[in-house]
């Protein structure tokens, strides 16, 4: 039942959760800040739906032979689930800093000052009513492309175990 329920929340748009979110984040006093910007989003429903997938996988018999072992369920969390959960964590940080990193919207709504702006922002504000800087444009978009370029190659080992793991060796 709560899982429907989080999957139903993935169905709401965005532009509907503006309103009550600027006003959340003005009662916290969080307009201009970049703590409106990340923590909202932290943790969403794509998140909690990906995770749970690939916990459902994960054999049971495993928890039960560290518990035989005397492991407490931190430790077998750490030391056991956590390493095999690997792929999965690396794909949810790819794409939650991707979908942040992307955000338009929201970083114009929280942010008032030009030196707090997102590139995406900032690149909004190189186009005019009667010119464009394309020079300028294309390299902030170059700019802006490099953080995911090495994000993913940090965690490229990561998604390459993910889809060896279970192949048939052989």
């Amino acid at each position: 039942m709560l899982l429907g329920v989080i999957l139903v929340t993935m169905m709401i748009p965005m532009q509907v959760l503006l309103v009550p979110l600027f006003q959340m984040m003005a009662s916290a006093g969080w307009i201009d800040t970049y703590q409106a910007l990340i923590i909202p989003f932290l943790a969403n429903a794509f998140g909690i739906f990906l995770m749970r997938q690939g916990f459902l996988d994960f054999p049971a018999t495993l928890i039960e032979a560290a518990r035989i072992d005397g492991a407490s369920e931190l430790r077998t969390f750490y030391r056991i689930v956590l390493p095999v959960a690997r792929p999965q964590i690396a794909a949810l940080i790819i794409y939650t800093f991707i979908s942040q990193w992307n955000s338009f919207i929201w970083p114009l709504l929280m942010l008032n000052s030009e030196d707090r702006y997102t590139i995406p922002v900032a690149l909004n504000t190189m186009i005019g009513l009667s010119r464009v800087d394309y020079s300028g444009l294309m390299l902030g978009s170059l700019l802006a492309t490099l953080p995911l370029l090495i994000l993913f190659l940090v965690f490229q080992k990561q998604f390459v175990a993910g889809l060896l793991g279970g192949a048939v060796k052989g």
